[in-house]
């Protein structure tokens, strides 16, 4: 089971990357996000069990509980960061990829360049989790 998991999170890195460099999550309507994501990624369903009054965002999570995304909207519902959580039995697949996929900036920093503008992606370690965080510079 385990190799199926990390095909999946290279999948769904891989797939944020060809949005990132082409039809971009920053900037995309949520009605359009949860399309994209229901066909991209079928694994991943909507997540509302809880409730945030300070910010607005999509979750979605993975079907084993293992990920988690948070698409942050602003007031208008566009996306202006992605957040994906994961477990540490994942680091070095993600780590891996973000060192192909983009260029180091850095200890756990990476950024992208595409159509004039430039994405950061920083990955943080936590306790029990680490996160990779996409958003406009």
């Amino acid at each position: 089971m385990k190799p199926l998991r990390s095909h999946i999170i290279i999948l769904f890195f891989i797939l944020v990357s060809v949005n990132i460099s082409g039809q971009n999550y920053i900037g995309m309507h949520r009605d359009s996000i949860q399309k994209t994501v229901r066909k991209d990624f079928p694994d991943f369903r909507a997540d509302n069990t809880t409730s945030n009054n300070t910010y607005n965002y999509l979750k979605l999570v993975d079907r084993v509980n293992e990920q988690t995304a948070l698409f942050f909207l602003s007031s208008d519902n566009r996306c202006t960061r992605v957040r994906w959580m994961s477990d540490y039995s994942n680091l070095g697949d993600i780590r891996s990829m973000l060192d192909k996929k983009y260029r180091k900036a850095g200890e756990n920093k990476w950024v992208h360049n595409t159509g004039g503008k430039e994405f950061r992606i920083t990955l943080d370690e936590e306790e029990w989790y680490f996160t990779i965080n996409f958003f406009e510079d």
